[in-house]
């Protein structure tokens, strides 16, 4: 399994102001082809951060709803590395069973069955590790479901970083507060480095 490593550099001066400011370096990864909702991880930096991750993910179920700001409550997930391209079914007894045939092809499939509630809120979830602590399980999308239909999800290596304060890892991120810098991994690219640009909010790929 491939791993993936983003470097993410500022200087003194930049991290006096972020932490006068109580903001946090906020990564979320495209999932659909669409931008974030999801701050998968949220941290306070140092002069020099390092985020390593493997392409494995899992699926969640939650009763969180999907409003900005919201911390993500897992009430059942699977582990990470569960194969693709096959259906996964949230039962009537809130457990997520599966895999079995009638998914997608590159997509995670989830049929909702839990009958307690209306809809349920379906996502990806993705273990990393930051700055030498593992991170396991957060939130990668959340994306809501109606009894008896399914949720398609097809991971991306693209993802984006930006700074926002007020933000934890694995919660709803709906209103984006400064500029988002997008990151492609894949293709052969595994290993980014990029530094904070302070005259416009962008992170600046640099030679690693």
């Amino acid at each position: 399994m491939t791993n993936y490593v983003l470097t993410i550099s500022f200087t003194d001066q930049q991290l006096t102001d972020i932490y006068n400011t109580n903001t946090q370096v906020t990564i979320g990864k495209q999932v659909n082809s669409q931008e974030p909702n999801v701050a998968w991880q949220s941290f306070n930096p140092l002069q020099n951060n390092q985020v390593t991750w493997e392409e494995e993910y899992g699926i969640y179920a939650s009763n969180s709803e999907i409003v900005n700001g919201t911390t993500i409550v897992q009430l059942s997930n699977t582990p990470t590395g569960v194969p693709m391209d096959q259906l996964y079914t949230l039962e009537p007894s809130g457990v997520i069973s599966g895999p079995s045939n009638g998914g997608a092809s590159n997509a995670f499939a989830l049929l909702n069955e839990y009958s307690n509630k209306d809809y349920m809120t379906i996502g990806l979830l993705q273990d990393a590790i930051v700055n030498g602590t593992d991170v396991i399980g957060n939130a990668v999308s959340a994306v809501p479901v109606l009894l008896a239909s399914t949720a398609l999800m097809t991971p991306s290596t693209t993802l984006y970083i930006w700074l926002q304060s007020e933000v934890t890892g694995n919660s709803i991120v709906t209103v984006v507060t400064s500029p988002m810098t997008q990151l492609k991994f894949g293709n052969g690219v595994t290993n980014i480095a990029v530094e904070y640009d302070t005259e416009s909010g962008n992170f600046i790929t640099v030679q690693n």
